[in-house]
């Protein structure tokens, strides 16, 4: 497994997102209460950034169909997504998220 640096925590609001890209992937970055997830950006049912969703109760809602995941697991929790995204695990190193990529969180 590999830990990729990506941004500074304060620079994700509360209840926010942001998108950070690696050579072969789009990761999209939650701040949900103080805590920090990580997930494939794409949605599993159509293509659309999950990064640009709306971030609430620990989800996050696909701004093209109204499908949310749940940030913790992946789950797709509501239609009409069906199928989870991958999940990674974060920590704050020094002030900034990093991400494990390569493995489930």
């Amino acid at each position: 497994m590999e830990k990729v640096k990506t941004i500074k925590s304060t620079d994700i609001a509360e209840n926010s997102s942001a998108l950070f890209e690696t050579n072969t992937q789009q990761i999209a970055l939650f701040n949900c209460e103080g805590q920090f997830y990580a997930i494939d950006d794409m949605c599993s049912h159509a293509e659309a950034s999950l990064s640009e969703g709306e971030v609430y109760d620990c989800k996050v809602e696909c701004p093209l169909h109204g499908a949310e995941f749940d940030l913790k697991t992946g789950e797709a929790v509501t239609l009409p997504a069906t199928k989870s995204v991958n999940t990674y695990k974060t920590e704050i190193i020094d002030g900034y998220i990093y991400v494990e990529m390569g493995t489930d969180a």
